[in-house]
């Protein structure tokens, strides 16, 4: 019977984050992918501010596919 618990006590995954923090998070991540968005169309005031639109945009998905899966899920 220990046997049997230690296997499913190995195989249990994480209790996660709270429901607000991944709130918040989801939506800090997706107001930087929109701004950059925003910012990218921008281009015709000045050409430097594609860039800049594009460099916001690069971080969110950055952000949202490699930091927050490897940090906050432990």
């Amino acid at each position: 019977m220990t046997q049997h618990n230690d296997a499913a006590a190995s195989n249990e995954t994480s209790q996660g984050n709270s429901l607000a923090f991944s709130i918040i998070v989801t939506a800090l991540v997706f107001l930087l992918f929109a701004g950059g968005l925003y910012v990218m169309s921008l281009y015709t005031v000045a050409p430097i501010w594609f860039v800049v639109g594009l460099a916001m945009s690069i971080v969110a998905l950055f952000v949202a596919f490699e930091i927050i899966p490897r940090f906050f899920t432990k």
